[in-house]
């Protein structure tokens, strides 16, 4: 057989095959079946549009048909967290802090970490002052994660903490009250604050809404137990802003020196308390007030926290006599150089007055009655003053009224105002008692204030402890409103500065004399009223009251010591008086020959 003959045979064989009948050939399935891939996408179509189905229908339920209810949860969910305002600072007169804030360490614990709770609260108990079984309490709880064992600690009781290394213990950061010139510094004027920096006494009491800051708000979602903020979910946020300063008048340096004479003198002298206050003469500007107190547990002397120059009223005995001579001869009822006679014993209304110290008849001018601090002789003065006179000078000098010389607004929280009643309500003696210091009380500030009137040629000035506020932008206001009013013409002023001075150079003030300067002032001893005796006793009240220096004042300085072992007021508060006015003029740079 030929080649060609046998390609053909291969040919017709092939052609003569069947075509097979497979599903999967194209060329025998018939036109529009559904095959196994139609039906997938099919059914998707199908699902999809139920889904979207359900999604409408929900959208529709939630939207519009219990959107109120849905509303609800939302807002349950949504937290609004109030955000405070930094509270401001207390400034110096200089703008050094004296109070800020800052944060300090927290100590607290996670009962549910700790395995020992006993060894813990005996590790912990002389590191944080506490007894061994509060603390023990609290650790043991187990059904709580976090419980707080003391707050505001120092970074010092932090350390001591942390070397236990002690498991389940925490210390949180949070914002408290910093003392920069420590603790104890000023602590009468400046006051404290809980801590949670509510305020509760002192400036920070009475200042406390320029202190505040103003608080923010951030609004956000939150998961539903409220603990987890949800990232993306701040809704709003106002910003916090920081409380105003307060910058105050006191001289850092000059209540440091003051504050530790004043100690030293409580403790040797043996006296419960003490106050001692430096005024800038032209301003009446407190440079200085510091308070004291002897602890009746220890007999350790600290300074107090609560301001007993503002607080603490007593009757201020013989330095009164300055203010009744004053007056007397503002109103030329007297003259400096008239001569008195002065008997041992004086009638006035039903009562016969001794002259203390002194038992026979003597001859004094004005300013000897003034220096040798004699009763009679003021007496005999305040004779040439009607009942309204009298009183009327006392008030001028400012007291019986708070020393802000407004009259329903104290300088001070809870100042007192003294006591001073009015001329209708005077009996028998209380003229005559009330030109020498008692049926009279006074606060250390209002001596000082009426003390400042004659250093200040004749002028009140009110005592001013605060100066301004300052916002966070810098503005500044003005915290004192009071005036000043002329109380002596400045003549008289002048004559009663060189009274004064003789008080010191040959009078019972000697004590209270200062190298190289001029100084002025008088000596006030007055015995304390009983009230379980219903009269007068052995405890005292000593007092000196003066300025420096005599030609040219500029610094007024009283000084208060209650029941000093030793009563006597030249040997008690006139050399407490001498420290604390060398030490103020040489800070101040006052030269000295004046």
């Amino acid at each position: 057989m030929s080649v060609l003959s046998e390609t053909r045979t291969r040919a017709d064989s092939i052609s003569s095959r069947p075509i097979p009948r497979s599903e999967d050939s194209l060329v025998t399935r018939p036109f529009g079946q559904v095959g196994y891939r139609g039906r997938r996408i099919g059914l998707l179509i199908l699902l999809t549009t139920f889904l979207l189905v359900g999604i409408a229908g929900r959208l529709l339920q939630v939207q519009i048909i219990e959107r109120e209810n849905f509303l609800g949860e939302l807002y349950r969910h949504v937290d609004h967290a109030s955000l405070e305002g930094q509270r401001g600072r207390i400034l110096d007169r200089d703008g050094g802090f004296l109070v800020i804030t800052d944060h300090l360490p927290s100590i607290g614990v996670n009962p549910q970490l700790v395995q020992r709770p006993m060894q813990v609260a005996r590790s912990l108990s002389p590191i944080l002052g506490k007894s061994v079984e509060d603390l023990y309490s609290r650790i043991s709880n187990r059904q709580l994660q976090y419980v707080p064992l003391m707050r505001q600690v120092s970074p010092e009781v932090e350390q001591k903490v942390l070397s236990l290394d002690l498991a389940g213990l925490e210390i949180r950061s949070e914002e408290a009250r910093v003392y920069p010139k420590g603790e104890d510094f000023a602590r009468n004027l400046l006051g404290q604050v809980d801590v949670d920096e509510k305020p509760l006494n002192g400036l920070e009491a009475q200042f406390s809404e320029q202190l505040s800051g103003k608080a923010g708000l951030r609004t956000e979602y939150v998961s539903a137990s409220g603990s987890i903020r949800l990232p993306g979910g701040g809704l709003s946020y106002e910003a916090p802003h920081p409380g105003s300063d307060i910058q105050i008048t006191l001289h850092t340096g000059t209540q440091y020196r003051v504050e530790e004479i004043l100690k030293k003198a409580v403790l040797e002298s043996g006296a419960n308390w003490g106050a001692a206050i430096v005024l800038d003469v032209e301003t009446a500007e407190v440079l200085a007030l510091a308070d004291v107190n002897r602890s009746q547990s220890d007999g350790q002397v600290r300074v107090s926290g609560a301001s007993g120059s503002y607080l603490n009223a007593f009757e201020p005995g013989s330095v009164a006599k300055t203010l009744t001579i004053a007056a007397a001869l503002d109103l030329n009822r007297i003259s400096t150089d008239e001569i008195f006679a002065i008997p041992n014993r004086y009638q006035f209304a039903d009562k016969t007055f001794d002259e203390p110290y002194v038992d026979f008849d003597r001859q004094l001018d004005v300013s000897e009655i003034l220096a040798k601090s004699s009763n009679v002789g003021t007496i005999q003065i305040s004779e040439r003053l009607t009942h309204d006179e009298l009183y009327e000078y006392f008030r001028g000098f400012g007291l019986g009224a708070y020393s802000s010389g407004l009259e329903a607004t104290p300088a001070f929280p809870n100042e007192s105002r003294g006591r001073l009643v009015p001329p209708r309500q005077w009996k028998g003696t209380d003229h005559a008692v009330i030109s020498f210091g008692h049926s009279v009380s006074v606060t250390a500030i209002q001596l000082a204030g009426a003390y400042n009137v004659i250093a200040n040629d004749g002028r009140f000035v009110p005592p001013t402890l605060a100066r301004a506020a300052i916002n966070s932008q810098g503005s500044v206001s003005p915290l004192s409103a009071a005036k000043s009013r002329q109380v002596l013409d400045a003549t008289t002023a002048t004559q009663m500065r060189e009274m004064l001075e003789r008080v010191v150079i040959d009078g019972t003030g000697k004590r209270a004399a200062v190298d190289g300067y001029r100084v002025a002032g008088k000596t006030g001893t007055a015995e304390k009223f009983s009230l379980e005796e219903g009269d007068y006793g052995e405890r005292y009240t000593t007092v000196f009251a003066g300025f420096a220096p005599v030609d040219n004042p500029r610094v007024t300085v009283v000084v208060v010591l209650d029941e000093p072992t030793e009563h006597g007021a030249s040997q008690t508060a006139a050399p407490v008086f001498s420290q604390i006015t060398d030490s103020t003029l040489s800070t101040l740079g006052v030269a000295k020959g004046g």
